[in-house]
């Protein structure tokens, strides 16, 4: 059954008097008029096209009630059941079938009274020739919420296009003067197309309410609340005006394959209806997913006619706003932040604006701009971080470390109310202008204010990750070499990053070592090697590589550091690794002598390099190209094509490293067993050599490079592919990045800010204990726990992803925007002891939508000369009208019966109850 909801009491002022099938009870005080009910039809895009009959008649009943027809059979049910229960207790002494014939009737008579008290209608609609088919298309994005005006008090254009359609103050809307001659469909509209309303629908007679907030007011329904959420709200965060034309034509293109299949379209001598589309937008485009204006004329071609309706001012309104903010992603704790705000800017020639950074509701930066035309104009900020964490770290639990805080800020900009175009002095600390720590309400930037179209635009939220210490680098050779060079200031110039370089033996600035803490210094103790996150060695003095310094190493690789070994033409790692010891009489450091034989370290340093050296081979000259092996090609270290669209366009990813400059030399090695070569050099018989080796050393990653041209990479696009493959090169080799830890456990995840849909990846590592330890002894469980309002909404299940390092990861599913936080629960811990957290947010991403809010009349007369129809702007929105009016060939007849009206429905109920007391007193119950 189709249920009118109950709007009806609210109506009454608007529909009463009202032709097709208006209904008056003045008894009751109810007007029984039509009501808006919207619903989504799964079946839209089909229904939209499908042939339609020359003559079809529909019925259903409906309640005048506001409660839903489900409710109500469902309460008439139970009640009849219960009355049923009670009469069997008094007719179960008796014989079949009075026994049941009798509690049947009454109940019967029960469902009927019940029924009859909701005001059940009966709505018969019939439909005669080819009435015209219109689709309304509604633009609900946030720049139609605009008002074109000083006032707020104006309607917004999404107001001014759905009063044109379902009339205001009393006055019929365009639906309601063509309802009985056209079928329609209104489809609201962002970056997807959605039916508001659709006259072919089992409620589609019923034309909603759009009467204004200061008429009689009614209770608020769930028919209500989906209108405000299609029609009345400009809440889209992009536009897409090809939307509603590309579901029409995918529509039309299912129902002419179907009818084609079935061989079931109409008879050629009989007119087809007419099909029209009219759009009601501003014209802006923030999408741009597609032409909207080919859409138009492949739609005009399938038979359709397009239409739009400017909605809006031609000219810019007013409006200063931030558009982006440029900004790192990270930041060290101790540094400064710096980073430019565009802020937009129309209608406000020579007057000055002031643009602020707020953290937690105080200013911590501040400047002034003077408008000079209308544009967009970047304002450069910077001003310390340090205070900002101390707040930021003020609350943390005891025991909890963070390597990384993320930092909420908002930019935002004013209108200068004083008149005063000079910029106080700054903060030498903070940077920002004026009073440092100044408190300003939160509602200062998005308050109306005079001049400003929309406060929706005035600020932005942003988050940058302040990290408590950088990632260091380690970088050891005997010599300036070219590939130590590239890298040294590829990471250098990384904010993340904090690179240490020690250069040492002949030609050097260091002939001899020097052991110590200090910057040039190659670490002494194991403290000092913890402080780095990876180690770059290159062809080092053998004869100053003491066992120490081995057995430091090797300790720092199987703690979980990350070390990457290149080779070069000097041959010095083979030395290091060499199985047999220094021939007699060779000469020795007194390092070396004060630590031991040689044969200690070389064993050692053998145990960690992941190649044995071919001995008496010599280096190969030539080699024509490098190719991945099938192990390395899975690896994401390995995919040089990925996110670059010059590089995917019918290349993968062998042919990209073959093109890259293949080394001139390297180094004869075979894999050890329990390494993987992740990619080979080739000559040109061929032939093949390990270029690229790696594996697992307890908690660490080793790789090793049989060569150390990857700097001839940067030619030109190349230098792409070099900073990129050793990003994720340091990436595969260090410990994944962690923002928080505490004595059992570290958690992280890949960003701090999403977008909305994105899934977050969480990863955690259980620190307590050797990973070794427990042999045989199954890995914990570990779950993460999603936390939003201090409340658990999900537990994600992790995966084990690195035995030995007892690193887990795991992804949650797509998120709504808001703040979450992540902790950890595993099995064998105390939930009480796993007191880390780590936020993250998920945020709607940044569109242009607010950036121009004028009406672009450009782009809709394209679409309208595409689709065959025409432009108009609102101020003439009736010639569409009656353009529209006379194109419908066929009628739709409505008709409405009150049931509970009807003399038939009280004279069955009657006769129902005396035929229960007659059959009631011939079995003597009465």
């Amino acid at each position: 059954m189709a249920t009118a909801q109950g709007d009806n009491a609210g109506e009454s002022v608007r529909g009463c008097g009202h032709g097709g099938g208006v209904m008056n009870d003045v008894a009751n005080g109810v007007c029984l008029v039509p009501a808006f009910s919207p619903r989504l039809s799964p079946d839209w895009v089909a229904r939209v096209e499908s042939p339609l009959s020359r003559m079809g008649n529909v019925g259903g009943v409906r309640f005048s009630t506001d409660w839903p027809a489900w409710l109500i059979v469902s309460g008439a049910l139970a009640i009849a059941l219960f009355v049923m229960w009670l009469y069997l207790r008094e007719t179960s002494q008796i014989g079949s079938p009075w026994s049941w014939l009798l509690p049947a009737m009454r109940g019967t008579a029960v469902v009927l009274a019940c029924l009859l008290l909701a005001g059940p209608v009966w709505h018969h609609r019939q439909v005669i020739g080819n009435p015209a088919q219109v689709v309304w298309a509604v633009d609900r994005s946030q720049s139609m919420g605009e008002h074109d005006s000083q006032s707020s008090r104006n309607a917004s254009r999404l107001r001014r296009a759905t009063d044109l359609l379902f009339g205001h103050d009393r006055e019929d809307g365009w639906i309601e003067s063509l309802r009985t001659t056209h079928l329609m469909d209104v489809v609201a509209f962002d970056e997807v197309a959605r039916v508001a309303w659709s006259s072919q629908s089992p409620d589609g007679s019923q034309v909603p309410d759009n009467a204004p907030e200061n008429d009689v007011p009614r209770e608020s329904t769930a028919m209500d609340v989906r209108l405000n959420e299609l029609l009345e709200e400009a809440s889209g965060i992009r536009t897409d005006l090809s939307a509603p034309l590309s579901r029409v034509f995918e529509g039309t293109r299912a129902a002419l394959s179907s009818e084609t299949d079935a061989d079931g379209g109409r008879v050629e001598d009989e007119p087809a209806a007419s099909r029209v589309i009219v759009i009601f937008s501003d014209g802006r485009d923030s999408a741009a997913t597609a032409d909207a204006a080919e859409v138009a004329i492949r739609l005009a071609d399938a038979g359709w006619q397009v239409h739009a309706i400017g909605m809006g001012s031609v000219e810019e309104s007013p409006d200063v706003g931030v558009v982006d903010v440029d900004v790192p992603e990270r930041v060290a704790d101790d540094g400064r932040l710096a980073g430019r705000v565009w802020v937009k800017h129309y209608g406000h020639d020579q007057q000055t604006v002031r643009v602020q950074i707020r953290s937690e509701g105080t200013v911590v930066w501040s400047d002034m701009l003077k408008i000079r035309g209308d544009g967009k104009t970047p304002v450069d900020f910077d001003f310390a971080v340090e205070s900002l964490m101390a707040r930021a770290t003020a609350n943390d639990v005891r025991g909890v470390d963070r390597d990384s805080v993320a930092l909420s800020l908002v930019a935002s900009v004013s209108l200068d109310e004083s008149g005063d175009d000079q910029v106080s002095g700054r903060d030498p600390e903070s940077g920002a202008n004026g009073p440092s720590g100044r408190n300003i309400g939160s509602s200062s930037a998005v308050a109306d204010r005079p001049g400003d179209a929309t406060s929706a635009n005035d600020s932005i939220a942003f988050r940058v990750a302040a990290a408590s210490r950088d990632r260091r680098l380690l970088i050891l050779d005997g010599s300036s070499r070219w590939e130590m060079r590239y890298l040294r200031n590829l990471f250098s110039r990384d904010p993340a990053w904090a690179v240490d370089t020690v250069l040492f033996g002949r030609g050097t600035d260091s002939p001899t070592v020097r052991r110590g803490d200090d910057p040039g210094e190659l670490p002494e103790s194991q403290r000092s090697w913890a402080r780095y996150d990876a180690v770059i060695l290159g062809e080092i003095p053998p004869d100053q590589w003491t066992r120490r310094d081995a057995s430091h190493l090797s300790e720092f690789v199987a703690g979980g550091g990350g070390l990457i070994v290149v080779d070069g033409r000097y041959g010095r790692i083979a030395e290091l690794v060499a199985s047999t010891s220094a021939p007699s009489g060779a000469a020795t450091s007194p390092s070396r002598s004060n630590t031991g034989d040689g044969e200690g370290d070389e064993s050692m340093m053998s145990s960690l390099i992941p190649v044995r050296f071919d001995p008496g081979a010599t280096s190969r000259f030539r080699t024509s190209w490098l190719e991945p092996t099938s192990t390395g090609r899975t690896h994401p270290v390995m995919m040089l094509n990925v996110g670059d669209e010059r590089q995917t366009n019918g290349d993968d990813a062998d042919d990209v490293w073959k093109r890259l400059p293949a080394p001139t030399s390297i180094a004869s090695v075979t894999a050890q067993p329990d390494a993987e070569v992740w990619a080979e050099a080739v000559d040109e018989s061929g032939n093949r050599s390990p270029w690229l080796v790696t594996r697992l050393f307890g908690a660490g990653r080793v790789f090793y490079f049989s060569a150390d041209q990857t700097w001839r990479w940067r030619y030109k696009i190349e230098s792409t592919l070099h900073s990129r493959f050793w990003n994720q090169l340091m990436t595969a080799a260090m410990p994944p990045p962690y923002a928080v830890r505490d004595e059992f456990v570290a958690i992280g995840t890949d960003k701090i800010d999403y977008r909305v849909g994105q899934s977050a990846t969480i990863r955690v590592r259980l620190l307590n204990g050797s990973p070794t330890e427990n042999v045989g002894v199954a890995a914990p469980t570990v779950d993460a726990l999603l936390l939003r309002d201090e409340q658990v909404i999900a537990s994600i299940p992790l995966r084990l992803d690195d035995a030995q390092r007892r690193t887990y990861v795991g992804a949650t599913d797509g998120l709504p925007a808001g703040e979450y936080r992540v902790r950890v629960r595993a099995s064998g811990f105390d939930s009480a002891a796993l007191k880390a957290t780590t936020p993250f947010w998920v945020v709607p991403p940044r569109t242009g939508e607010l950036d121009r809010l004028s009406l672009d009349e450009t782009s809709l007369q394209r679409i309208a000369n595409g689709g065959g129809g025409e432009y108009v702007h609102e101020s003439s929105a009736e010639d569409i009208l009656a353009l529209l009016k006379p194109l419908s060939g066929g009628r739709i007849i409505e008709s409405d019966t009150p049931l509970w009206q009807t003399w038939w429905v009280f004279t069955l109920i009657v006769m129902l109850l005396a035929t229960e007391w007659w059959f009631r007193k011939k079995v003597g119950l009465v």
